[in-house]
């Protein structure tokens, strides 16, 4: 079983102000034993190779994807480049696309029920057919969870449950991952979780931790927005 963690993001989104470069986050999880991830930057897909280069000479199958907003709202795909994705703009995009890339790509349903207006809700239903898994998301507390009810969608339309980080710092990173049964190969990754050949990982976080993303860390390092990256800009050509 590979250990993956397809939901994660860097300094280099550009709306999240995070003070980490993605090569921070491809060196912890060389540390940590995951065979693959995926940084999910908002609407932005990472597409500079030496980001692939360096995660393959860490040993560490960096998946390109992108966290998409689709009518205001949030969805994970893989496999996919930038000009692709700027070409869905609605959920009828997103089928044709599904319809013309057919396995090649992934759609998972991100934190679905979690009270930020961003997340699915009752989209989810209205379009699971679009979906090959959903999320259970790691901000959850022994007494506050938003993750049933998916685990409950998902059980309904028998979609395989896949635990991310939704990681926005470093510290996030690492206890909460899935456990899939394939190669570092996209194509057998992605097989697996929609087989649901996979276990997911998804302890309760503390409410220390819920205040050092919501609190501390707000405070400390997004004050002043900026792009973090561990190479140079690369010029047009």
């Amino acid at each position: 079983m590979m250990k993956i963690d397809l939901h994660m993001h860097t300094g280099e989104d550009p709306y999240d102000g995070l003070s980490y470069p993605a090569t921070a986050l491809i060196d912890k999880a060389a540390a940590f034993g995951y065979g693959a991830i995926a940084i999910t930057l908002h609407d932005k897909v990472l597409e500079d190779e030496r980001y692939f280069e360096y995660a393959r000479q860490k040993g560490v199958l960096l998946i390109r994807a992108v966290e998409w907003t689709i009518q205001n709202l949030d969805v994970l795909l893989y496999n996919v480049t930038q000009r692709e994705v700027d070409a869905i703009r609605s959920f009828e995009d997103l089928r044709a696309f599904r319809r013309a890339k057919g396995d090649d790509i992934l759609v998972i349903a991100p934190h679905p029920f979690y009270p930020v207006h961003q997340s699915l809700r009752h989209r989810l239903i209205e379009h699971i057919d679009l979906f090959d898994a959903i999320e259970h998301a790691q901000l959850h507390l022994p007494w506050l969870n938003f993750n049933p009810r998916a685990i409950r969608v998902a059980q309904q339309y028998r979609k395989p449950i896949v635990a991310n980080s939704d990681a926005h710092n470093l510290w996030m990173f690492g206890r909460h991952y899935t456990l899939v049964d394939a190669m570092p190969e996209v194509p057998a990754i992605f097989a697996a979780i929609r087989q649901g050949r996979l276990e997911w990982h998804s302890p309760p976080v503390t409410v220390w931790e819920c205040l050092k993303m919501f609190v501390v860390e707000p405070v400390l390092h997004r004050k002043k927005h900026r792009i973090v990256s561990s190479f140079p800009a690369q010029s047009a050509k």
